[in-house]
Parts: C-alpha cells; structure tokens; sequence
C-alpha cells in the first residue's frame, strides 16, 4: 500500500508540471517573449510548478529515494507531454524516439521491481 501511495503522489507531481509546461506552451504559441510572460497560461502554469515543488518536497523531507523517484518522474513526465504534444499540439514521434522512449518505460519498471 505505501508504494502504490509514492507512485501515485509521484504521479500526481509529475502531472502537474507536465500540465504547466502545456500550459506555457500555450502561452507561448503564437506570441513574443513579452507576450507569453503576461498570459494567463503561464501563471496557470508556475501554479502548478508551485504544486510540484510542494509534493517533491515532501517526499524526500519523508526519505523517498532520489534515485527512484527520479527515474518515476522522468518517465511520467514523457508520458504526459508525449500525449499532450499528439493530442494538443498534434506532434508527432518517429519510430527512433518511439524505440527509446520505450526503453526509458522499461528501464523504470525494472528500477522499481527490483528496488528494496
């Protein structure tokens, strides 16, 4: 039960800020520097930087392993913007940043199982 509590606060972090850097994108589209610093996107999007720094905090004021949490952060982080770059911004992936992305889920899961 505690680990599936880290995973999903680690998740609940990582979403955040992937949700803030969509929104800075947003902000940015289409706009000059002074533009995109004034919108009301990228405040949306330091908020949730703030939510970020608050819960990553706490995990390791409580211990959590660097290492681990990292490597969780990092995946769930590609998996969001991944998903907001296609359904968005309509990006798109070739089938070398498909390969790696792929080893970069793989290499967490083996992190995770075999962690103490």
């Amino acid at each position: 039960m505690v680990r599936m509590f880290q995973i999903l606060l680690v998740v609940l972090a990582v979403v955040s800020v992937a949700i803030g850097d969509v929104f800075i994108k947003k902000a940015a589209q289409h706009a000059t520097f002074l533009e995109a610093i004034t919108d009301k996107w990228l405040l949306l999007g330091v908020l949730l930087y703030m939510v970020q720094i608050v819960l990553f905090t706490w995990m390791f004021v409580k211990g959590w392993d660097l290492s681990v949490v990292g490597s969780m952060q990092t995946v769930f982080y590609a998996a969001v913007v991944i998903g907001a770059g296609y359904f968005v911004f309509q990006e798109r992936l070739n089938p070398a940043q498909i390969v790696g992305i792929s080893l970069a889920f793989l290499g967490v899961v083996i992190t995770n199982v075999f962690s103490s």
